[in-house]
């Protein structure tokens, strides 16, 4: 057996396997689904980001990412070139360092106005351990909730973030 199957196993477990695990992405009214998409440094967000845009974008739905990751250089850059490739409008900032809750509050906006189905915000890697840092994500997600509900929170996950993944997503509650 693969290490796969058995972590799948473990973490179904261990949150419940009642849990619904469906993926809320409709639109709601005048609003399209905001999905936020978090996680420790180097696990794949900006790709999954990309990787989720493509899958909504076959199955015909409209999207924008927001690339609220303004602390790695070429984040912004990545989510430009997927955004290109899967159909999907990127919302970033001019500068490098800008405020990552700016980024996404233009975001949800723009998203809203172009009546699309489905924001993707995605935030720069941060530890559980960075007070400030998880504290960001709190302030990007008080933000976006002034323009539309944020439907799911994501966490990206890799084979080496283990418990510190588990604690970030208790912290962005």
């Amino acid at each position: 057996m693969t290490c796969g199957p058995l972590l799948r196993g473990e973490l179904i477990r261990a949150i419940g396997p009642d849990m619904d695990r469906s993926l809320h992405v409709q639109r709601h009214g005048d609003r399209p689904a905001v999905l936020l998409v978090v996680g420790v440094n180097g696990t794949g967000k900006t790709t999954a980001c990309g990787k989720l845009a493509r899958a909504l974008v076959g199955d015909g739905r409209t999207v924008l990412l927001g690339a609220a990751d303004t602390f790695r250089a070429a984040a912004a850059d990545q989510a430009g070139n997927l955004g290109r490739a899967v159909g999907a409008r990127v919302v970033r900032s001019d500068r490098e360092g800008a405020d990552p809750a700016s980024v996404a509050f233009e975001a949800v906006s723009e998203g809203i106005a172009r009546r699309v189905d489905a924001v993707i915000v995605d935030t720069a890697g941060r530890l559980h351990t960075k007070t400030g840092l998880m504290d960001e994500l709190g302030k990007i997600k008080r933000v976006i909730e002034k323009r539309a509900t944020v439907d799911e929170v994501l966490l990206v996950l890799d084979a080496t973030t283990g418990q510190n993944g588990l604690r970030q997503a208790r912290g962005v509650r």
